[in-house]
This record gives C-alpha cells, structure tokens and sequence, in this order.
C-alpha cells in the first residue's frame, strides 16, 4: 500500500509539474520589440472635438474640427497658418482638403496594419505588444478624425467608449499582456484577427481608391460605408468587445 502512495504521489507531482510548465509556456510572453511605426500622430484635442495630425519627425502639423481646419507650417523665419473654413449647412461632407488628410492617415493605417498581420502570422508577439501601446490610441482618434470632418463627432463616442477602457498608452500594460496572451494561447482567435485585418486592409485602399483619392468624386456621396463595418470588426475581434456597425446605408445623418 505504502508502494502504490508512493507511486501516486510520484504522479500527481509529475502531473503538477508539467501543468505547470504548459501553462508558463503559455503565459511567458516575449519582450516587447521597439521598431518604426508608420502610424501617423493623432492627438485629440478641445474636449474630443478635433485632431491633430503631424509627423514624430516634424514641427509641421494639421488641425480638422468640426467647422474649421487648418495647416501650420514652421520654418526658421516664420509659422505659416492656413485656415479653411466650412458653412454648418457643409460641414457634414468631406472637403479636399479633409479628403487629403485622412488619406495620409489612411495610408499610415494601412501601412501599419499590413505589418501587424505579418507579426501575427510570423507570431511575433514582442513586436505585437509594442503596436498595443500605439494602436488603440490612434484607431481612437481616428474615429474622431472622421467624426469632425463630417461635423458629427458625437456620432462615435458610444464605439469608443465600448474599448476605451481596454487599452492603455503604456509600454508596460498588464492589458496588453493580457491581450497578446490570449492571441498566443488560443491561435484560432488570431486566425480570425489576421482575417479582419486583412479584410480591414482591403477596404481602406477600396476607400482610398472610389473616394479620398478620387479627384472626380462626389462630396455629397460617402463611400465609408464597408470600410467603417471592416474596421468595427477588426476592433470587436482585437478587443473582444461588441462593436456595433455604423455608417450603415440606412444611416442618412451620415450621408
């Protein structure tokens, strides 16, 4: 009897050993990897009302509002402020101007989601958990981004607010430890995150292509539609919350 306790003992120690381990493996995250974000910065500013998109790189930066934008150009000599102003009974259509600028930004999303995928395939999970400390932040402001060139920023707070509360601007986030876990530890989750982001991708540059960069569009018609559901998708799944779809066709406030 005193044998076969023994032998049981022996078990469940090697039993709880090897728990153990499985789930350190599971839970062992690699370092954090710093590398060149093509994100541009977007700083929200006057009480989530606007934004403020300029380069790490440079003095030179853009403000859109809900009814006036402006550029400010710095040199040695002088600061250039270029101002463009909107009638309220136009303000909820983008202006060239607007259509430029979130292009840029556009493109720097894209970018940026591109090599996310990549990281995610290649299971980079260090250079994943240095993204988290940027992203979140960004895809907030670019909501707002988008909500003051069409005159209508309120129309995305309840989006954001469903994952405001799920991020942090920190290089060190226990969210964001555990968020690149879970990806880690449950690969069919991150084979889903790599479908939303490329479907995300996808729709950006059709975005881009009918729409920003079209010189012949149509102010009065707004083709976000499929790019804004792809990227309410790629948030729910990124954060594993509920994000409601918005710039639906029966949504006439946005059009």
């Amino acid at each position: 009897m005193m044998k076969n306790l023994q032998l049981f003992l022996l078990f469940l120690l090697f039993f709880t050993l090897n728990t153990t381990s499985a789930f350190a493996t599971s839970t062992n995250l690699e370092e954090r990897v710093p590398y060149s974000i093509p994100l541009l910065k977007l700083s929200v500013i006057d009480e989530n009302t606007g934004v403020r998109i300029s380069k790490e790189s440079s003095e030179n930066y853009v403000v859109i509002k809900t009814l006036t934008d402006f550029s400010v150009k710095n040199s040695r000599s002088a600061v250039n402020k270029t101002t463009y102003r909107e009638s309220p009974e136009k303000a909820y259509r983008f202006t060239d101007f607007e259509a430029n600028q979130i292009l840029l930004v556009t493109k720097s999303f894209v970018e940026t989601l591109d090599e996310f995928e990549k990281n995610l395939r290649s299971q980079r999970w260090g250079h994943c958990r240095y993204l988290d400390a940027f992203l979140p932040k960004f895809m907030r402001g670019y909501y707002i981004l988008l909500g003051a060139s069409k005159n209508n920023v309120s129309r995305y707070s309840s989006e954001i607010a469903l994952f405001e509360n799920s991020y942090e601007v920190s290089l060190n986030s226990p969210l964001t430890d555990a968020r690149i876990n879970s990806w880690k530890s449950t690969p069919e989750r991150t084979v889903k995150l790599r479908i939303a982001t490329k479907e995300l991708i996808y729709q950006l540059k059709q975005w881009e292509k009918r729409e920003l960069a079209n010189k012949n569009r149509n102010p009065d018609i707004s083709m976000c539609s499929k790019a804004e559901e792809a990227l309410g998708l790629f948030i729910r799944i990124y954060f594993s919350v509920k994000v409601p779809s918005f710039c639906s066709q029966k949504d006439k406030s946005w059009r």
